[in-house]
């Protein structure tokens, strides 16, 4: 008989337990749906500024690997030929050398302007690539500016 008291007892407040505690199907799906508009507002709200950050943080990587590769084939010519030619001393626009297909990327780059300008003292180059673009974000058009030098030492030959 006690053992029918305990059992009964057991059982009852498993069954309040359970109805204390429990979620239904309706608070689950209601639940889900209050989560999918506040990540919606939220993913809204910032997804403009990541991708204007975005763009200019591809923009400057584009701009640093192709300025990388100017001063390189500069360098790669100065320990080759000894020295560079007079006319490439001096301040030139050189933006037509980055069309090319291995700078397939520059396309994202508008209004792109990119200059260099090399002096000559004594046997030490100094080399400075200027690149210039511009974005447009919300309508207004933004300008955005790199450069690179680089010192380069004339061989003794």
């Amino acid at each position: 008989m006690i053992f029918y008291r305990i059992n009964d007892y057991f059982h009852k407040y498993n069954k309040i337990k359970r109805k204390q505690f429990g979620y239904s199907l309706v608070e689950v799906m209601f639940g889900i749906i209050i989560f999918a508009l506040i990540f919606v507002v939220v993913f809204r709200a910032f997804a403009p500024t990541a991708t204007a950050s975005h763009n200019l943080v591809r923009g400057t990587t584009i701009a640093m690997n192709a300025c990388n590769w100017y001063l390189n084939s500069l360098e790669q010519a100065i320990q080759y030929e000894g020295a560079l030619s007079s006319t490439d001393l001096g301040e030139h626009d050189i933006t037509n050398q980055f069309s090319d297909e291995q700078f397939s990327d520059i396309k994202l780059l508008r209004s792109l302007k990119v200059t260099s300008l090399i002096t000559l003292k004594d046997n030490l180059y100094t080399a400075k690539i200027t690149f210039n673009w511009g974005d447009s974000e919300n309508g207004k058009e933004k300008s955005h500016h790199f450069e690179m030098y680089r010192l380069i030492v004339q061989p003794n030959l």
